[in-house]
């Protein structure tokens, strides 16, 4: 055999040795990157449950809230929370001198971020899933919270205050809240920061690297390993039993069955709201529609 045939063959032989070890470490990689992401999907399920349907709740009442307010961004109340500019932030260990203090660069992750994770696909997609659960997730759960655990007290306090409400005549309320009016409807706003978003993802694009699907499962574990996270959301399953109680109130008190003065109703007064910021608005808006 000439030189140059060994040569060939040489070069054949290494190619298919190289194409071999290629594709028994994808097969292999498939399968394992499938049933620990298959894991991770339940075990978000299951460790973010009782976190997940307060986060619903919240986020229920402060839609009811900002209903007739087409300009008010419900994200820009979370923003406020994180960066503990909104009024209750000293009420909260996170936002004092001794705790994490305020997060400017944290902005509204929903759940479906958890939650609704797509099935195995080794064509990147669940990769990207899981890139959209982002490293901050244990400083947000406790947050959120705190601020949940507030929220709920605000209205169990309200439910209170309606067992006995004023008689006196009603008055109106005004029309503007401060801090809800913007410059641009809500559509033209979220034009205006998609097209931004998709020029910066754009940019970033062309010098990003996709990370494996392994290291992305092995960095959501550790996130749900965080001894923060796992003490955050131990508080989640009392706040839960509380808010659970709170939901059915707060539907006995809209179809008028949770107080015996529903039952023949005197003159209720609506007091004056005399302006404030987003969650001042927040708690006297639940407190009309008791």
């Amino acid at each position: 055999m000439k030189l140059r045939d060994k040569v060939i063959v040489g070069i054949l032989i290494l190619l298919l040795i190289l194409l071999h070890r290629y594709l028994f470490e994808a097969k292999e990689g498939f399968f394992d990157n499938s049933s620990d992401y298959t894991k991770l999907k339940q075990r978000l399920l299951t460790d973010l449950g009782p976190y997940c349907k307060i986060s619903e709740f919240v986020r229920n009442q402060l839609t009811t809230m900002v209903a007739s307010s087409p300009d008010t961004s419900i994200n820009k109340i979370y923003t406020d929370v994180y960066s503990c500019s909104d009024p209750d932030a000293r009420s909260r260990l996170s936002c004092s001198p001794f705790g994490i203090g305020p997060n400017r660069r944290m902005i509204y992750v929903s759940c479906d971020a958890y939650t609704k994770l797509p099935d195995w696909s080794n064509d990147g997609r669940s990769t990207i899933a899981l890139m959209k659960i982002t490293s901050d997730l244990p400083e947000r759960i406790v947050r959120e919270a705190e601020w949940f655990s507030m929220i709920i007290k605000k209205l169990q306090d309200a439910l209170e205050t309606g067992a006995n409400p004023p008689t006196v005549s009603p008055v109106g309320t005004t029309g503007s809240i401060e801090g809800f009016n913007g410059t641009c409807s809500a559509d033209a706003a979220r034009i205006q920061l998609d097209k931004q978003s998709a020029a910066s993802a754009e940019e970033e694009s062309k010098s990003c690297k996709i990370p494996s699907a392994s290291s992305e499962i092995a960095r959501v574990n550790a996130l749900l390993d965080s001894s923060q996270l796992k003490q955050a959301v131990s508080k989640m399953n009392g706040l839960l039993a509380a808010m659970v109680k709170l939901q059915s109130d707060l539907e006995k008190a809209k179809n008028g069955t949770l107080y015996e003065w529903q039952k023949d109703p005197p003159k209720k007064s609506y007091p004056q709201f005399k302006g404030g910021d987003r969650s001042a608005s927040f708690t006297f808006s639940m407190k009309q529609n008791l």
